[in-house]
């Protein structure tokens, strides 16, 4: 079982557009070095669907050498593509790496009948032999799993979900249902909002872009929660989804660049369409007095980027 907190990463790019792994590599080792216990490589924060299948898997590559430098960190590049080929090419390249498990969004821009979405995952667990995760995000694939999407899925091999909207209707019936009748399928939250409760009920990983910017918080956030200091989660779980809130002004990757920016990494350029407020822009000052009053609450260091 994956367990713990692991980040959504982004990827840094150069000011003229090209991926910069080396700098991809420097944050995956800062976020190792703070508590990260994994990296989902090249979602929606990484800028997978921006980027050409060479450039991932030489990211892929990059987490991998990184991740040896460290014990027991989980790697689950995110595979999804348009279409099903390249999607099975990118889960054999990151097979033959050497990953723990790959994830992968349905096939987006189009919209599919859910038997062709059957037939996509299909494809995908057929051609590797590691756990394949089918990733729940319908903001960007205009396809919304339901229990029954799931136990087809199951019915094929399918190893687990991350899931991103959070439906506590679709995620308790999915959950209590493998539960009850002994199925090896794992649920992996992707985003850090409604840990604590799901916690309770039994989910042990959540995939959160705040440790992009501010691995510090949530690493407290997990060692609290699975060392039952329930005060310290809790207190941790509200200052969480207060900051999650905050940084909620534009798209995630743009605010966990600009939160990287007010702790002293440089990650950079973005890749186009996207672009980056200036340095002047008074939002930084507004990000850094969030961060160091959060700290503060938490009696946690806060420190420039080393």
């Amino acid at each position: 079982m994956i367990t713990g907190s692991l980040v959504p990463n982004i990827t840094c790019f150069r000011a003229n557009g090209e991926v910069d792994v080396e700098q991809t590599k420097r944050h995956m080792r800062w976020m190792f070095s703070k508590g990260v216990d994994g990296l989902f490589l090249t979602g929606s924060y990484g800028s997978g669907p921006l980027m050409s299948l060479e450039e991932r898997v030489a990211v892929f590559q990059g987490a991998r050498e990184v991740a040896d430098e460290f014990s027991g960190k989980v790697l689950i590049p995110h595979v999804g593509c348009i279409d099903t080929a390249s999607t099975v090419a990118l889960a054999k390249e990151a097979e033959r790496i050497g990953v723990d498990a790959i994830g992968a969004v349905p096939p987006f821009y189009y919209q599919y009948e859910e038997k062709l979405i059957i037939e996509y995952y299909r494809a995908i667990v057929e051609a590797v032999q590691i756990p394949v995760f089918a990733y729940n995000n319908p903001s960007t694939s205009r396809f919304t799993f339901n229990f029954g999407t799931v136990r087809a899925l199951q019915e094929i091999g399918l190893a687990g979900l991350k899931d991103s909207p959070l439906s506590l209707g679709f995620i308790t019936r999915v959950y209590y249902d493998a539960k009850l009748h002994n199925k090896d399928f794992q649920i992996i939250m992707g985003t850090s909002t409604g840990w604590l409760p799901l916690y309770d009920m039994g989910i042990r990983a959540a995939i959160a872009g705040m440790n992009n910017w501010a691995p510090e918080i949530m690493t407290e956030l997990m060692r609290a929660t699975f060392a039952g200091e329930r005060d310290r989660a809790e207190k941790a779980y509200l200052l969480m989804l207060d900051l999650s809130a905050k940084m909620h002004f534009t798209d995630s990757t743009i605010a966990s660049l600009m939160g990287l920016r007010v702790r002293g990494f440089d990650a950079g350029s973005v890749r186009a369409p996207m672009q980056l407020p200036p340095s002047d822009d008074p939002k930084y000052a507004q990000i850094e007095a969030w961060l160091k009053d959060g700290f503060a609450l938490l009696d946690l260091p806060y420190t420039s980027f080393k």
